[in-house]
């Protein structure tokens, strides 16, 4: 079955990477909007690791990796609507595994193991469908 002249696969590559810029909008916009209680929350989350005295300038390079790549997702979308060609949303997709992995590797820093596993389930979405092309 096509859509669109798209194949199951690659709607299903499409779907994701709207669901990823959903995501990443909406916690990148977080980040700008809400910034001083997240400071104050990850002054708590982070207190006891070697990262505690870089939080605001670490929060803001997250928020603007974040706004990045579902920016990439969206363009990735758009051009693949226009030109048929899913290039740019298999870019956006690879980014988006480096933020999950920036992500991670906080959890886990933090000890917040809930947190980390919460993170994996969004990356083994992630690689699945970077395999998938």
């Amino acid at each position: 079955m096509n859509l669109l002249n798209f194949s199951n696969i690659q709607i299903s590559q499409i779907l994701v990477s709207i669901y990823f810029s959903i995501v990443f909008y909406q916690s990148s916009i977080d980040k700008i909007i809400d910034k001083e209680n997240n400071i104050i929350f990850f002054n708590e989350h982070f207190k006891n690791t070697f990262i505690k005295n870089f939080i605001p300038m670490l929060l803001t390079s997250l928020g603007l990796f974040e706004f990045f790549v579902a920016s990439l997702n969206t363009f990735g979308i758009f051009y693949s609507l226009i030109y048929s060609d899913l290039t740019f949303i298999f870019y956006g997709l690879l980014s988006c595994s480096f933020v999950l992995l920036m992500l991670l590797f906080g959890q886990r820093l933090a000890k917040d193991y809930v947190g980390a596993a919460d993170i994996t389930i969004y990356f083994i979405l992630c690689i699945i469908t970077i395999m998938s092309f």
